[in-house]
């Protein structure tokens, strides 16, 4: 008989690619590759920071349907004292992304491959998909 600690030690994701569990020939996320960040980089748009990222990383979501691509920026919001993940990435340079949402995200610090598992999980629930594609159920 499996403890407790062993049950909710195989419940809980261990890398970006143990996340989706479910139809994964539908979809898969993992760190994003410099083939997938190069063509989002160039000039930015002027305009109010939302806030600084730090710890942060870029991961993508590949939905193999359609052949989709999405870059999302994780990390720490040392703005809100949170764990964060924006929407889609439309633009990096210097030092700063925009997102689809509009926002404006100054990185700091260095990249890290150390991301917020949970996060990501909840994040993706909190946006619909995270059943469909068997993301561990993860809420707060």
């Amino acid at each position: 008989m499996e403890s407790l600690e062993e049950t909710l030690s195989q419940l809980l994701p261990k890398s970006l690619d143990d996340i989706i569990r479910a139809n994964r020939h539908k979809a898969q996320l993992y760190f994003s590759t410099d083939d997938e960040i190069n063509p989002l980089r160039g000039p930015l748009f002027d305009g109010p920071i939302k806030a600084q990222i730090s710890k942060w990383a870029f991961i993508t979501l590949h939905i193999a349907e359609s052949q989709t691509s999405l870059v999302y920026l994780v990390g720490f919001n040392l703005t809100e004292h949170c764990t964060w993940m924006t929407s889609f990435v439309t633009g990096i340079g210097h030092g700063m992304v925009t997102t689809n949402s509009g926002s404006i995200y100054e990185l700091v610090g260095d990249s890290t491959l150390d991301v917020d598992l949970l996060h990501i999980c909840a994040t993706l629930h909190l946006w619909g998909v995270g059943k469909s594609l068997g993301v561990p159920h993860i809420f707060y």
